[in-house]
């Protein structure tokens, strides 16, 4: 973990601060006042994990999602569990198996494909993202991926098939909808 000193505004004495804990707060040893990190960005000239969510965030504005998940993944390198990166990660590696379709390497595609393709998009990063989020963020990330849930689970109890989407698609085309 990298660490930058500083000196408290209130004694004068010397602290350090450290960069993985981006939303806490450093104490003074000598008098106990608290002192926000949010401002490290380098140390040394190094990227810290909050320089890297920025960069990050403004390559998925930019629809870099290469760029932004190789930034998300350094984050992780440096704090295993910062949430912003999983959930950063995992809208990444939506967006990349909307694009394709949901489609498996093979070329695959279909309710169960594009189930299966979800559902492990939820394990290895959403999941995360909630488990190391705070309870607040936690609950806007669950509702953010319900519909995949439900989706996935209407896939596996059989409500929703190739068949009848294929139907259903037929009909919607029939009545210009």
């Amino acid at each position: 973990m990298a660490m930058q000193p500083a000196i408290c505004r209130n004694c004068g004495g010397s602290i350090s601060v450290d960069d993985v804990d981006l939303n806490g707060f450093s104490s003074c040893p000598f008098c106990g006042t608290s002192h926000k990190v949010i401002d490290v960005i380098t140390i040394d000239g190094l990227p810290t994990a909050k320089s890297l969510l920025i960069n990050a965030a403004h390559a998925m504005q930019f629809d870099d999602t290469d760029t932004a998940m190789n930034l998300y993944g350094q984050v992780l390198q440096i704090k295993p569990n910062c949430h912003e990166a999983w959930w950063g990660l995992y809208l990444c590696q939506d967006k990349v198996d909307a694009h394709y379709g949901y489609r498996d390497k093979y070329g695959n595609a279909g309710c169960q494909v594009k189930a299966r393709i979800m559902q492990e998009a939820l394990s290895r990063f959403a999941y995360p993202a909630i488990q190391y989020a705070p309870a607040n963020v936690a609950q806007l990330f669950r509702q953010q991926i319900a519909a995949a849930e439900q989706y996935i689970q209407g896939v596996n109890q059989g409500l929703i098939t190739d068949k009848k989407a294929g139907l259903l698609s037929g009909l919607r085309s029939k009545l210009g909808i």
